[in-house]
């Protein structure tokens, strides 16, 4: 399994949507999964693709939710205990119409395997819109009871529970791919993603550019934009700007930084310029957003 599981290896709604914090599994020590339960305000946002799985357990309702997952719109009336499961290397785009209390649980992809032939079975798995399953409502409230109070937060005790999530998901939701796919893959692997997150990470502060990424997955330009497009849901430069955007966020913690050596170390040319990208996907500037957290 792969080193502690961090709140920065999330989509970080906490921050991106002003969620109302009850208390996550930051700092738990947690190597399977990373779980936060939370007050979810109604927002309209894009969960890009990860190189792990994220379940949403709905621990209100009715709310109304429209999701947009492979270009296609389905909008949901979903009731208390209803469960939104996003994928490894999916992207889907989120708007929430009422406020919803929820639990988010982080699954590593690791979980997610053929016992016997070891190996992954992400491929085969497909996003669940708000679905209805006894089961995983069961296991997802015990993690978020963990979190807070009752039940052991330690990872002896949620590591199994983690990984009877995982073989409950397999179990309503995998279909093995047919032949005739993997002839000609239209997506990029979960591998890849992950390759292409920890580049763009090492890199922020530089000129990124879009042959470094078609290389690191040994595909053209033109058809590494067209994977890279089917799988997350966004074009290469929305994902990098994505990035830039969250590092931003965590830098702004830090009240020794200036302004504009944060835009720099992000890869934004100047202040003006982060200032307005950070505008754009925030609704606030880098100097309010500073002061309010």
């Amino acid at each position: 399994m792969n080193s502690t599981f961090g709140v920065r290896e999330t989509h970080g709604i906490l921050d991106r949507f002003q969620a109302d914090f009850r208390g996550s599994s930051e700092g738990l020590g947690w190597s399977t999964a990373f779980a936060s339960v939370q007050r979810e305000r109604p927002f309209d946002g894009h969960f890009h693709a990860l190189s792990d799985n994220l379940m949403v357990l709905h621990r209100g309702g009715p709310v109304d939710i429209t999701y947009v997952v492979d270009g296609k719109s389905v909008t949901r009336h979903i009731p208390r205990g209803g469960v939104f499961f996003l994928p490894a290397g999916q992207a889907c785009n989120v708007v929430l119409r009422e406020p919803l209390e929820s639990t988010h649980i982080y699954l590593r992809s690791d979980l997610f395997v053929d016992r016997e032939g070891a190996s992954s079975l992400i491929g085969g798995l497909a996003p669940m819109l708000g679905d209805q399953d006894a089961v995983l409502e069961h296991l997802a409230a015990a993690i978020g009871d963990t979190i807070t109070g009752g039940l052991p937060a330690s990872s002896l005790f949620v590591d199994p529970i983690a990984q009877a999530i995982a073989n409950r998901f397999i179990a309503i939701n995998f279909h093995k791919p047919s032949p005739e796919a993997g002839k000609h893959p239209n997506r990029l692997s979960a591998r890849q993603m992950q390759r292409i997150r920890d580049f763009v990470e090492a890199h922020l502060d530089t000129d990124i550019r879009l042959d470094q990424l078609a290389e690191l997955c040994g595909r053209s330009t033109e058809y590494f934009v067209r994977l890279f497009k089917a799988t997350s849901g966004v074009s290469p430069y929305q994902y990098v700007l994505n990035l830039r955007i969250e590092r931003a966020r965590t830098l702004l913690g830090d009240e020794t930084q200036s302004l504009a050596d944060i835009a720099l170390a992000c890869g934004f040319s100047h202040q003006e310029h982060l200032t307005r990208m950070f505008r754009r996907f925030t609704g606030v500037t880098p100097g309010r957003y500073r002061r309010s957290h």
